[in-house]
């Protein structure tokens, strides 16, 4: 796993580029917030957890350990976002959400998903010096 510094830079570039391509500010701010997902959640649930705001030196636990088998699987978040999109096509057949504001939601998990993506490969090919690179 890259440190920080190097999931948020490339982020940063993510978004750049999905920014300049689409000119839509919460494509770019999905694909940016996907890349730093799957560490918020592990490290920041296992920070909560440990009663420590330090997340950077969070201890390794079987908790910490689960969320990373969990938010390392890009199954986990494929079927997280099918029941999402089944949620959001439930509440447009009862009116609830529009046909545009469902193709809109499901835009955005698209980009989210790219930055997860986007993570998940930096995390397979890069071997993680320390919390920051």
């Amino acid at each position: 796993m890259p440190g920080a510094i190097p999931h948020i830079l490339v982020g940063l570039l993510s978004a750049a580029i999905v920014h300049k391509k689409h000119m839509r500010l919460e494509f770019s701010i999905a694909v940016f917030l996907g890349n730093l997902l799957p560490d918020v959640i592990k490290f920041g649930i296992s920070a909560i957890a440990q009663g420590t705001l330090k997340v950077f030196y969070v201890k390794q636990d079987s908790l910490y350990h689960s969320l990373n088998a969990i938010t390392y699987n890009p199954g986990n978040w494929f079927t997280f976002g099918f029941f999402v999109l089944l949620l959001g096509t439930f509440l447009y057949h009862y009116h609830v959400i529009k046909k545009k504001k469902l193709w809109e939601y499901e835009e955005l998990y698209i980009f989210l998903l790219l930055g997860i993506l986007t993570h998940l490969v930096m995390d397979a090919l890069f071997i993680e010096k320390g919390p920051w690179f």
